[in-house]
């Protein structure tokens, strides 16, 4: 879904605050909405300098290691991953999105709760650093919890979510690398990274409250508010002027038929999602080269070829996120053979984790400093390899 604006003001982050909990003061502790904790994370939240957020960039991408100013910055926000440790335990979270505004719905909440994640990060990489190894990746795993929460209603909040996990994924790695052989903070860890995998968010789910949204939508009475939704989207390289001015000349007919055609295509762009992956996408490539090309012809595929997003693209994605997470599954059940025996197997542990890029087993590589996992084919979107380093500390 494509969208102009995802900011609002602290005003407006206030006073959505108090509706969503105003119930008295002296009630049990935590409330029973995990988005009131964020929003408050969010209030209290202490922007970086320049300085620090490019330092914070450096120390994320392993250049520098936590300094005096970087740990400055997470104390400073020690309220706020306070808030937002609470909050990512929490069972429930509603956002109090206002359906009625269909695409045009605001969610600030997305923009927020991805800069949140970065002190989490921040305090993460000065824990490890500092040998605190298991409450690193307690940190890892409280990104994960944020990702759930931040849920698949929308296809936007879906790649929000894909966004965390990987960005969490990253630094597990990472961690794993660095810490000396543990064996009870390993299997530990795979419980929660399996936790963590069987939470994802689904691009089904999306599709279809995306669906459900057009369907109330794609109406004459609508039709401003849609494109305006749209915003600058529209005038690239899909639409063209002509094709916005034939929908805002549509008449009922017109809007019934772009109805039917997005509901089709979108059934069937779900059906396509349970193929394997190098199925899924040669299917969904078809499918919106498909309706692209009827545009051209067929005024009934017109608000379908401005809404549908690059869904292969977004399936690519998908299968990723799910690609890393299979493969930090046996990276860890391979530190786990190594604590117990005091190497590394010569070969993947039996029944491991697929590349779910091809449904085989990743390709193991044992290398001077450590093992490598790698995907046996391209993504077909960037035609990059999916690979995965790891390290043995000495």
């Amino acid at each position: 879904m494509k969208r102009s604006n995802h900011r609002t003001s602290v005003k407006t982050l206030c006073i959505l605050l108090i509706v969503l909990h105003s119930a008295s003061m002296v009630e049990a502790y935590p409330p029973d909405n995990a988005a009131v904790l964020y929003y408050r994370a969010f209030l209290v939240m202490k922007e970086p300098s320049e300085e620090v957020k490019e330092m914070r960039s450096d120390l994320r991408g392993g250049k520098i290691k936590s300094n005096d100013q970087i740990k400055q910055y997470i104390e400073e926000n020690r309220r706020a991953i306070e808030l937002l440790e609470t909050a990512a335990e929490m069972p429930n979270c509603d956002w109090g999105h206002d359906e009625s505004e269909g695409f045009g719905l605001l969610l600030p909440e997305l923009g927020k709760i991805r800069q949140m994640a970065f002190p989490l990060i921040a305090d993460a990489q000065t824990l490890s650093q500092n040998g605190q190894h298991k409450a690193a990746l307690n940190r890892c795993m409280t990104i994960h919890k944020m990702a759930r929460h931040v849920g698949d209603d929308l296809l936007i909040s879906y790649l929000v979510g894909i966004a965390l996990n990987n960005l969490a994924n990253g630094r597990v790695e990472d961690f794993l690398s660095a810490m000396p052989a543990d064996l009870e903070t390993l299997m530990w860890l795979r419980s929660q990274i399996m936790g963590a995998s069987a939470n994802v968010t689904s691009m089904k789910t999306a599709l279809k409250r995306e669906k459900e949204i057009a369907l109330r939508e794609i109406r004459k009475e609508k039709i401003e508010a849609l494109l305006k939704s749209m915003g600058d989207a529209i005038l690239k390289d899909k639409p063209t002027a002509d094709a916005v001015e034939k929908a805002r000349k549509g008449d009922d007919k017109f809007f019934k038929d772009n109805r039917d055609y997005y509901a089709n295509v979108t059934t069937d762009t779900i059906a396509a999602l349970d193929l394997p992956y190098l199925e899924a996408h040669k299917r969904l490539k078809e499918l919106n080269d498909r309706i692209h090309k009827d545009a051209k012809e067929n005024p009934a595929a017109i608000l379908t070829d401005m809404l549908m997003p690059a869904t292969a693209r977004i399936c690519t994605l998908g299968t990723k996120r799910m690609t890393l997470f299979n493969a930090l599954k046996a990276a860890i059940d391979i530190y786990i053979i190594k604590a117990k025996t005091g190497r590394l197997p010569d070969s993947l542990p039996a029944g491991s984790p697929k590349d779910l890029f091809t449904g085989m087993d990743f390709e193991y590589e044992k290398t001077k400093d450590g093992f490598v996992l790698r995907s046996r084919h391209k993504s077909l979107d960037k035609h990059e390899t999916l690979q995965c380093e790891f390290k043995v500390a000495k």
